[in-house]
């Protein structure tokens, strides 16, 4: 059993160790900035009206900066995940990680393909295949993410399983000794 704990810390350090690395890459702001800008000049050369072009340019650039901004706390946050990791104490230092994660990961996903569907409806509506593919790789992309938060989950569930049997065996000891006290004076008078 002892073998299988440590592979399951080793891949749950594994997986937190890969998203902090990749966090740390997508903070760039110069990668930001041409992406705001590659974004705002695909949407400029549809043919669409001017105030649907604005629209989804706000949804788009929105979605941007969230997810950079998210970049931030998903990387902090895994930096504090580390220590429940190895040391087994302390479950709720992995809440953090496992919100920011859902948020854009699954949430910012689903939003996403939303937003894809409604770009690719108004601004280029001859381009369903496109869509096909890119539903596909979302869905890959989410699926990926919900079971990066399922083992984020078991091992603050397992956590605070363990924080409960530890309060719990602590609990019964002192008991134990009371009862011990307790009937030790009883006998003695």
């Amino acid at each position: 059993m002892n073998h299988d704990i440590s592979y399951y810390k080793l891949k749950i350090l594994f997986i937190n160790v890969f998203c902090m690395l990749y966090k740390a890459a997508a903070l760039n702001i110069y990668r930001l900035y041409d992406d705001l800008r590659e974004a705002k000049t695909l949407i400029n050369g549809s043919k669409q009206e001017l105030w649907i072009r604005q629209a989804f340019i706000f949804l788009v650039m929105g979605l941007i900066v969230i997810r950079f901004v998210l970049s931030f706390l998903g990387l902090a946050s895994n930096i504090v995940a580390i220590y429940p990791i190895l040391t087994n104490a302390q479950p709720e230092m992995l809440l953090p990680t496992i919100m920011v994660q859902s948020i854009d990961n699954v949430v910012l996903n689903v939003y996403e393909v939303i937003l894809g569907y409604g770009c690719l409806t108004y601004l280029y509506p001859y381009s369903l295949s496109l869509f096909i593919v890119f539903l596909a790789k979302m869905s890959i992309k989410i699926i990926g993410s919900l079971s990066i938060l399922n083992i984020y989950a078991d091992q603050q569930t397992r956590l605070i399983a363990l924080a409960g049997l530890n309060d719990d065996g602590n609990s019964i000891e002192r008991d134990s000794i009371n009862e011990f006290e307790i009937s030790s004076q009883y006998l003695q008078q």
